[in-house]
């Protein structure tokens, strides 16, 4: 009895610790976009990251769309050449956009996707 009891506060602390590290983007991304391979609808969106090699998760705002991407690799805060910021950055192809990275203030940028065919970058702005 007391091993179940050590191991429920145990699994209670690690829970609570890495909801503590998420940090919760809120952006308004004004066209279509897939992710994970899944085409998400214009709206308002979550992008919730948590610390480590955790993947990404993206949600509508309604809750009606979701999707967890897989981060490639991280990328250095130090090339990031505004790093007070949070912004999403998309690679668009021809009318076609996919998220391509995440940066947030203060932690190394996220690699989710890249786009081996020209493209160009759309950047989506987060206010904090």
């Amino acid at each position: 009895m007391r091993i179940k009891s050590l191991a429920l506060i145990s699994l209670c602390f690690v829970l609570t610790s890495l909801a503590y590290g998420q940090t919760t983007l809120k952006a308004n991304i004004p066209f279509a976009f897939s992710a994970a391979g899944k085409v998400l609808p214009a709206g308002q969106y979550d992008v919730v990251t948590a610390p480590g090699a955790a993947p990404i998760r993206v949600r509508s705002a309604d809750g009606k769309d979701a999707v967890i991407v897989t981060i490639v690799t991280r990328l250095a805060g130090s090339m990031h050449t505004t790093p007070k910021d949070a912004h999403l950055i998309f690679d668009k192809v021809g009318e076609n956009y996919f998220l391509s990275e995440v940066w947030i203030p203060g932690v190394d940028g996220y690699l989710l996707n890249s786009t081996a065919q020209q493209h160009e970058h759309r950047v989506i702005n987060i206010p904090r």
